[in-house]
């Protein structure tokens, strides 16, 4: 009698290695470029205390009502005010509403919370008309924006 193998279970390691380096592959390709754990779900929704609901964040509100009429994509910026180009909500402090509200700026640093940009929210906002046009945010969405441009008031110099 041969016996090629003095040991069975041995010659059986060979394909263990192939398959435990497939599953190391695919572990790697799953995780790489991962922007977090799941120990930090503030990188992943609004978070916790946060006024945004769970997955939602201002930036997605933004994308979803406004960048229609109010983007660098749009073909003509509505009232002048991009609110996809670089620098939100800081850039609100400085950038003035059209002349129909009196050219006041969209973000009041002395009380952020009273900005124009959000009194725009509401179905009162004191000057032209309601936004986003067509249907209201949800409280929610306008409680997460304003978390958002109080958040992202420019500090003192």
């Amino acid at each position: 009698m041969v016996v090629l193998f003095a040991n069975p279970t041995a010659a059986r390691r060979p394909y263990r290695a192939p398959l435990a380096s497939l599953f190391a592959v695919a572990l790697l390709a799953t995780s790489a470029g991962c922007a977090g754990g799941l120990d930090e779900p503030d990188r992943f929704t609004g978070g916790t205390g946060s006024a945004c609901a769970t997955s939602t964040t201002a930036t997605g509100i933004l994308q979803a009502q406004c960048f229609g009429c109010h983007s660098t994509d749009s073909k003509s910026i509505g009232a002048g005010l991009d609110l996809q180009a670089a620098g939100l909500p800081g850039r609100l402090y400085t950038t003035t509403s059209s002349a129909t509200c009196g050219a006041v700026p969209m973000a009041d640093s002395a009380n952020p919370a009273n900005s124009l940009f959000l009194r725009k929210l509401t179905s009162n906002p004191g000057c032209g008309t309601q936004m986003p046009q067509g249907a209201a945010l949800s409280a929610a969405e306008t409680a997460c924006l304003k978390e958002w441009l109080t958040n992202g008031k420019p500090s003192s110099p």
